[in-house]
């Protein structure tokens, strides 16, 4: 594994995920700037995630056509322009416009950018693709803290300093592009079996993965959105200790995703997708039945390890069953973990209107048992 570049491109993902990962904590501000109900602006979450989702398997046919390494850096900036004019946008459709902008920015890096990581990665792809995620998830962390503190200092046109991270990383990155890329154009298209992957594409069971994935992206979804207002509603704690609970499953997450990687790599990549869904399994309906604040906090460490100890072998697995089109395979994949759980929020809200939250929280138990019958489903990996 080629560890200086793979770090970086780990960078690169967090700082263009810094600005998706803090448009939630614009909403307040946009609510009160421009007057809006929760609707209009839970319609700035989806209207960034339909863009990404929908258009990242366009993308990913793209870069199999020809690969453009290229788009990583100029994707940042994209990213970085649409969420920072939000601040600036005079009306709220402007405001939309803008950050489907920065939704196709989205779209256009994480295939081209989980492509190139399949190439550095060597013969560690799942551990380098593990690494990949957690620069996703940093940058998701990160986001809503530098956007809060900027806003706070000052007001919405704050956010021209979300511009600041993509930007300067996109630099370092066109800077060193051709000694990422050296040696990486015969890897465009792969046609022999060379690092353990078939030359046939095998449609049937990257379906299958594919909808796993799409159960994962509601869970995940369904976690980070309505946790805290389990905390609060459900277990009847504090605000603060909903926000605490939310750190305590994102860091147990980043620690699932550096353990899943190297695990796959030494196991397999589809015992630890099985493994990582089967204890989710059981894990997450322990949390929703429970009402003790204490056991469902340590509950959330190992909820947190087993969602994203799945992820990088999941992203490995999808880009070996399709080895003619690792861009596309690298666009669903990535689509689906990271953008279309954005989706359901307003479906799942729905259900805690109606039925509570716990009852939400218990159509999002049922998810990980659908993902772990898929992933059953799946052949075995064949090593080179």
């Amino acid at each position: 594994m080629k560890t200086r570049y793979v770090g970086l491109l780990t960078l690169a993902h967090a700082s263009a995920d810094i600005n998706q990962g803090s448009i939630p904590a614009l909403l307040p501000f946009f609510i009160a700037a421009h007057h809006l109900s929760f609707a209009a602006a839970a319609t700035i979450v989806f209207a960034v995630n339909i863009v990404s989702t929908v258009s990242q398997p366009i993308f990913g046919c793209i870069s199999d056509r020809r690969s453009q390494p290229w788009l990583i850096p100029l994707s940042m900036v994209i990213i970085g322009l649409g969420v920072s004019f939000t601040g600036f946008a005079p009306t709220y459709r402007i405001g939309v416009a803008s950050v489907m902008v920065s939704g196709l920015g989205i779209a256009m890096f994480h295939p081209e950018g989980a492509r190139l990581m399949n190439y550095l990665a060597e013969e560690r792809k799942a551990t380098a693709m593990s690494f990949f995620g957690i620069g996703g998830q940093l940058g998701f962390a990160l986001g809503p803290l530098i956007a809060t503190a900027a806003l706070f200092w000052w007001g919405l046109r704050g956010t021209a300093c979300l511009i600041v991270p993509p930007v300067v990383v996109a630099g370092i990155v066109l800077y060193l592009l051709p000694r990422l890329t050296a040696g990486y154009e015969p890897m465009a298209r792969p046609r022999s079996r060379a690092a353990g992957l078939e030359s046939k594409d095998r449609w049937l069971p990257f379906i299958c993965l594919a909808l796993a994935l799409l159960s994962r992206s509601v869970v995940f979804y369904g976690l980070n959105t309505f946790l805290p207002l389990f905390w609060i509603h459900v277990l009847h704690q504090s605000g603060a200790a909903g926000g605490s609970a939310l750190a305590v499953l994102l860091v147990a997450s980043m620690a699932g995703n550096v353990l899943g990687g190297s695990s796959a790599d030494r196991l397999g990549l589809r015992a630890v997708t099985i493994t990582g869904f089967l204890c989710l399994s059981v894990l997450l309906p322990l949390l929703v039945a429970t009402s003790n604040p204490l056991a469902a906090t340590l509950l959330l460490v190992p909820i947190g390890l087993a969602l994203s100890a799945p992820f990088g072998p999941m992203v490995v697995l999808g880009q070996s069953y399709l080895p003619q089109r690792v861009g596309l395979a690298s666009g669903i994949t990535l689509g689906l973990a990271f953008s279309f759980g954005g989706l359901t929020t307003p479906l799942l809200g729905r259900i805690a209107d109606l039925h509570g939250l716990r009852a939400m929280f218990a159509v999002v138990a049922f998810m990980p048992m659908l993902s772990a019958a898929l992933s059953l489903m799946l052949p075995a990996q064949k090593r080179g």
